[in-house]
């Protein structure tokens, strides 16, 4: 368990006075740590009051940004860069992996799920409603297909329950 570090020892970790042991241990600690981290933060912007101040801050991002895109062009394994490892990865995706491959193969199974019949035989009647008839008067009655629903899947139930609970020995 890391320990909370004090504010003195943020203060020597953002003036780079820690052994790089202890400066290891303090960044892991500041991933997992909210109370620390305003500590931290505490000491960057004591810091950064005693800083001289820039004339032109835009002009100076530009120029850092500008700099290290150079450099990264120019580093041996510049193709190793997370960047452009990130838009190789996207254009190698395999078509088989692709969401449009996905969805067009769900669609072509339900299709053929849907002609030969598998659907129909599960539930029985494929229309949302079915019409019985009484065996006494032979009216018709509408039997809802919630109903109808709740009937097969009792059945199902009642056919995967174990023979024990329904008085068989296994």
């Amino acid at each position: 368990m890391n320990q909370h570090r004090p504010l003195n020892i943020w203060m020597q970790y953002v003036n780079d006075e820690l052994p790089p042991e202890e400066r290891e241990r303090c960044e892991a600690h500041l991933d997992d740590c909210d109370a620390c981290l305003e500590l931290y933060m505490e000491c960057i912007g004591q810091l950064a009051d005693r800083l001289p101040a820039l004339p032109d801050t835009d002009a100076f991002a530009a120029a850092v940004m500008q700099r290290w895109t150079e450099k990264q062009a120019l580093a041996p394994g510049a193709e190793n860069h997370p960047a452009n490892q990130s838009a190789e990865r996207k254009q190698r995706i395999p078509w088989t992996q692709s969401p449009f491959f996905h969805y067009a193969v769900a669609a072509a199974i339900t299709l053929l799920l849907m002609s030969t019949g598998v659907f129909r035989s599960l539930m029985g009647h494929p229309e949302p409603g079915r019409m019985s008839y009484s065996a006494s008067d032979r009216t018709e009655a509408y039997v809802p297909f919630s109903e109808i629903l709740l009937e097969k899947t009792i059945g199902l139930l009642d056919s995967i329950q174990p023979k024990h609970e329904r008085g068989g020995t296994r």
